[in-house]
C-alpha cells in the first residue's frame, strides 16, 4: 500500500506548487521564512523611506500654510478699527468679507505692512 502524502491527512487537497513541492519533501516553512528574513532589509528601507517623506511632507505643508493676519484695506468697523481677517490661506487667494455695508471680495497679498500684517486688497471698489 502507498503512503498517503503528509497533506492528505488534514482533509484538503493543495493544488499546484505546493502540492508539488510537498510531494517531494521539500520543507515549505523553512523556504518561506528564509524568503521573508533575506527581504526584511528591503522592506524596513522602503518604509523608513516612507515615513521620512511623509514626515518632511507634513512639515513642508505646515511651514508653508503659516497663520496670517490681513488687514482689509480701506475697510473699518464700527469702532474705526481697521478690519482684520486671519487665515492660512497664502497669498493670490480671493476671499468674500462682509465688511459692514455687505459683502467685498478681497486678494489675499504678500505684501507686509508696518503693523507686522499683510495686506488685503479690494476688488470690488476698483471696478
Amino acid at each position: 500500500m502507498k503512503s498517503m502524502p503528509p497533506y492528505a491527512l488534514h482533509g484538503e487537497v493543495p493544488s499546484g506548487l505546493v502540492g508539488l513541492a510537498l510531494d517531494q519533501g521539500l520543507e515549505i516553512t523553512g523556504t518561506a521564512m528564509s524568503v521573508f528574513r533575506d527581504a526584511m532589509p528591503e522592506f524596513l528601507g522602503g518604509l523608513a523611506v516612507v515615513l521620512v517623506v511623509a514626515v518632511v511632507g507634513v512639515y513642508a505643508q505646515r511651514r508653508r500654510n503659516k497663520l496670517r493676519r490681513y488687514t482689509l484695506l480701506n475697510s473699518v468697523d464700527g469702532d474705526g478699527n481697521p478690519v482684520l481677517h486671519v487665515t492660512t490661506r497664502r497669498a493670490g487667494i480671493v476671499i468674500r468679507r462682509d465688511v459692514g455695508h455687505g459683502p467685498e471680495r478681497f486678494e489675499l497679498t504678500d505684501v507686509q505692512l508696518p503693523d507686522d500684517t499683510y495686506a488685503a486688497e479690494p476688488l470690488d471698489r476698483y471696478v
